[in-house]
């Protein structure tokens, strides 16, 4: 054991924090240049971007697949990262 015993209720709000800080921190608001649906966008990596769809993206958005996302959408992102708007992690 590495640390102290936790109480099973301030071990589970650790962990509902820890997912919030992974799943939320460093996400930014970018619109659609197409539809200009808004979503919630973060850059992990150059791989990895988590993006969240709110609903007036996905009314908005005709290309809209909750398997692959929206490909006009996916250009607006690679556009803010090239315009600074939207920041890559190092590493």
């Amino acid at each position: 054991m590495t640390g102290p015993v936790r109480h099973r209720d301030e071990l589970a709000a650790a962990t509902a924090a820890d997912r919030r800080e992974y799943l939320e921190h460093g996400l930014r608001e970018l619109d659609c240049l197409h539809c200009a649906g808004r979503v919630l966008v973060k850059k992990n990596s150059w791989a990895h971007t988590s993006i969240e769809w709110t609903a007036d993206a996905v009314a908005r958005c005709d290309a809209f697949s909750s398997h692959d996302g929206c490909p006009r959408l996916h250009r607006s992102i690679e556009h803010a990262i090239m315009a600074g708007q939207l920041q890559v992690p190092d590493g």
